[in-house]
């Protein structure tokens, strides 16, 4: 009985309504309120002043939200256990948005959300995107990185450029392959020498050095590392590399997302391929808070979400002008540069362009 009454009341109300409409008197439509976003949170593997991916984020993040007044929450030093605890004390200190900044993060993050309602932002997985719940960020850092191995190609002296990594997650591996093809396409007689740190010696400063003192008494005159805090065993190495020997016989380096042009590195470093988060950051609470969240957003080269630094020190004439030339080849579609996330791909890849090496 009940129902049908129902099923006869809906009717009646459907009725009436185009009877308004038809006469043009004003029908009220049904609004979807805006969610007011006021604490969001982002947690990070290592530590927010490591100089590197971890501080890069949180710097972006920051920014956005003092702008914004929005609460933020950091939560740093989480490492690559399980963070599910720490994903729980920021949902229940009031976090609305979690951004979820590492690759390794890609799998819990999203398992957290479904299981407890909670939007996250992650980090190279978009086949987690959901929407109302899931978004991703994916990094082109590829094409940077073949602007890198561009300038590599034209200031080496040796002949021999090294990349330095402190694992093979897919960001690291796909400015791997990204700088091994700017490298073979500007100078195709290099050597390459790949070397990797540690399994996630993303910190591990110490190994670092070892493995970069490796790869300079092989010959290689620029290093492109790739290693967060483990970045800062390869400053050193490079330093001690250089002291008492002239300009011209120094090595350098290349470095990943943040600006070492003020620390011990300031010397020789010749660039850093830069990431900046601010506008997908900007983009995301905008969508979460108008009821569009779940996307995959995209840092590349043609929306400046990733470019290089300039040289803070002398390079050689053509340098950049070889380099703004690829880069406009790249926002072009002339120049493909491969994307390959996994390690064995990346292996694979190095060995077609560089067998000798």
């Amino acid at each position: 009985m009940k129902p049908r009454v129902l099923v006869r009341s809906v009717g009646r109300f459907v009725m009436m309504l185009g009877l308004l409409a038809l006469s043009g008197a004003f029908i009220p439509t049904a609004t979807i309120a805006a969610t007011k976003i006021e604490n969001v949170a982002i947690i990070t593997p290592a530590s927010k002043t490591n100089g590197g991916w971890d501080e890069q984020g949180v710097n972006n993040i920051t920014s956005v939200t003092q702008k914004r007044g929005i609460k933020l929450e950091v939560a740093e030093n989480a490492g690559y256990e399980d963070i599910t605890p720490i994903l729980q004390d920021l949902k229940d200190s009031g976090a609305q948005l979690i951004f979820c900044h590492a690759s390794g993060y890609q799998t819990i993050c999203p398992e957290f959300a479904a299981e407890n309602n909670v939007p996250v932002a992650i980090i190279e997985n978009p086949k987690a995107v959901k929407p109302g719940l899931i978004s991703d960020i994916e990094t082109h850092a590829e094409d940077v990185a073949y602007l890198a191995g561009v300038m590599a190609g034209k200031e080496t002296r040796t002949g021999t450029v090294a990349i330095v990594v402190s694992a093979e997650p897919p960001t690291w591996n796909f400015m791997s392959v990204g700088f091994a093809e700017g490298l073979k396409a500007t100078r195709p007689d290099a050597k390459l020498i790949y070397s990797v740190i540690g399994q996630a010696a993303y910190d591990d400063a110490a190994n670092a050095k070892r493995t970069t003192d490796s790869v300079l008494a092989a010959g290689a005159d620029i290093v492109f590392g790739m290693g967060d805090g483990a970045s800062f065993g390869m400053i050193q190495s490079i330093k001690e590399f250089n002291q008492g020997k002239p300009v011209d016989k120094q090595a350098r380096f290349i470095d990943v997302i943040g600006d070492k042009s003020k620390t011990a590195a300031k010397s020789f470093l010749l660039s850093s391929v830069l990431f900046d988060y601010t506008n997908t950051y900007n983009q995301m609470i905008d969508d979460l808070q108008n009821g569009t969240f779940g996307k995959v957003h995209t840092l590349d080269v043609k929306n400046g979400g990733v470019h290089l630094l300039n040289p803070p020190i002398p390079v050689q004439p053509g340098t950049m002008a070889a380099v703004d030339a690829a880069k406009e080849k790249i926002v072009k579609g002339e120049i493909k540069v491969s994307t390959i996330g996994d390690a064995n791909g990346v292996h694979k890849r190095l060995k077609e362009l560089f067998p000798g090496s």
